[in-house]
């Protein structure tokens, strides 16, 4: 943040990408539940409420910090800040191109797999290969945690691979 009153304004544009995609997620979910039990129906509002609750905060300080010429909010060099330096843009691209790679393997791999490797790959993008101790330690946890919870404990559907198969078998 800048509290220098003679620097220049910083530009909010990019910031409010998330919040605007939040906002149209959150329009269609809300479209999309009518034809689901009611508890489902009254968790999704309190969800959504507190979701839009957020926005609404965000953008009250978005306004507030405009009038007070602390943030602008132009078109103009937005998209150059957005993705940054080269080597910033091109983590970017590789995590977009790993998510993306994530959607297509999920399906073989099983879920279990598919998380331990994108987050441990992602944590290994973000921040850098000495950290792969710390990485394998975090995506571990995540696989065995998501196992846990959704697939041992909610029986949720995800696509089951060589782990689930596996653990199925031995629990």
């Amino acid at each position: 943040m800048n509290n220098d009153p003679q620097s220049k304004p910083r530009n909010i544009l990019p910031d409010c990408i998330i919040p605007a995609i939040a906002f149209a997620f959150t329009v269609y979910y809300l479209t999309t539940i009518t034809e689901v039990p009611w508890i489902s129906q009254a968790s999704a509002f309190v969800v959504s409420g507190l979701l839009m609750l957020s926005i609404l905060a965000f953008a009250v300080r978005t306004v507030w910090r405009i009038r007070q010429h602390r943030e602008t909010c132009q078109l103009s060099g937005a998209f150059e800040s957005l993705l940054g330096d080269i080597p910033t843009m091109l983590k970017r691209v590789a995590l977009l191109l790993l998510s993306i790679a994530f959607i297509w393997v999920i399906d073989n791999l099983g879920f279990t797999l598919s998380t331990f490797i994108f987050v441990f790959l992602g944590i290994l993008l973000l921040s850098s290969v000495e950290n792969w101790r710390n990485a394998l330690k975090v995506s571990l946890s995540c696989a065995v945690i998501g196992y846990v919870v959704f697939i041992y404990l909610f029986n949720t559907r995800f696509p089951a691979g060589p782990i689930e198969n596996w653990l199925k078998g031995v629990l």
